[in-house]
């Protein structure tokens, strides 16, 4: 008798606590119109600076559960800007984004760790229809309502066939993140 009360006792904590952990998962909604995404590459002998606006996704993040973490984003690439209207159009082009054809760059992630300067997301980066496995390590600044990720990572542009190998813009291609967010 002592060895079911003793299972069912168990059992009841088992399900308590795993209630708790899925309710500690913090839902965050991202400010699509605050949220930043600026690449950084060399071109024609300068630096070229531009962006991207529309970050849109399903953020689930608590520190102490990463395992239950995840991020998944879009980012709108018809939205790029780098200051020339001209050239933004260009990027659009088929020969560059094509965003008549893929109108997105998308990242799932599959894992959330803990680093020593913060995390880092490792998954699933989706641009112009090539899909490879990366990591963004990123920060939280905040309290449990509100604040921003902050990440930065690199690409190679020919690993997404984006522009002509060999094209003067670099292959090298740096992403800067700034994602506000609220709680839900």
């Amino acid at each position: 008798m002592k060895k079911v009360v003793f299972s069912i006792a168990a059992a009841a904590f088992l399900f308590v606590a795993s209630a708790y952990t899925i309710q500690s998962i913090i839902n965050w909604k991202i400010d699509s119109e605050k949220a930043m995404v600026k690449f950084t590459m060399q071109a024609h002998g300068k630096e070229l600076i531009g962006n991207f606006k529309g970050a849109k996704g399903d953020v689930k993040f608590d520190e102490k559960d990463l395992a239950g973490s995840s991020v998944n984003c879009t980012i709108d690439i018809s939205t790029v800007n780098t200051g020339m209207e001209k050239r933004d159009g260009h990027l659009q082009a088929a020969g560059w984004f094509d965003v008549a054809t893929y109108p997105t760059a998308k990242f799932a992630s599959s894992k959330i760790e803990k680093t020593d300067a913060g995390f880092v997301a490792t998954g699933k980066f989706d641009l112009k229809g090539t899909t490879n496995e990366i990591s963004i390590p990123f920060t939280y600044e905040g309290t449990k309502d509100a604040g921003t990720f902050k990440g930065s990572f690199s690409i190679k542009r020919q690993d997404y066939k984006v522009g002509k190998e060999g094209d003067d813009p670099g292959n090298d291609v740096k992403i800067d993140l700034e994602i506000p967010v609220t709680k839900e």
